[in-house]
């Protein structure tokens, strides 16, 4: 149970991600109302749990060498790929892509992070 809290957590982290994004970011545009921001957050869910590990392991060698900074780009190849999924959504540069990415991981973060589990001492 504590899985499907978790999900649902992320999706609206998600959501909530593209919506400080798109106000902060003028390459990103989104023409949805709130279900749309639900849509694109359950996308960019499923995304990061199935395809960003394949495109970690893939390419492992260029994040050791860039210190992990290349899941940035890693990231944003994930947001292009929703962009192009999600008609509400539209993002017109490559600076959209990475700020966005930045953006939308360090939201995911918080929220995320807020929620894990203490340890009992």
């Amino acid at each position: 149970m504590r899985w499907l809290f978790r999900l649902i957590l992320q999706i609206l982290a998600n959501a909530l991600g593209i919506f400080i994004a798109q106000y902060f970011i003028k390459q990103i545009i989104f023409t949805g109302d709130w279900l749309d921001y639900l849509i694109v957050g359950t996308i960019l869910a499923v995304a990061n749990i199935v395809i960003k590990p394949i495109l970690k392991i893939i390419t492992a060698p260029l994040m050791f060498i860039t210190l992990g900074l290349f899941i940035i780009v890693i990231n944003a190849i994930i947001l292009f790929g929703v962009d192009w999924f999600v008609e509400a959504l539209t993002i017109t540069s490559l600076w959209g892509y990475l700020w966005g990415s930045v953006i939308i991981s360090i939201i995911n973060a918080i929220i995320m992070g807020a929620t894990k589990k203490k340890p009992q001492l």
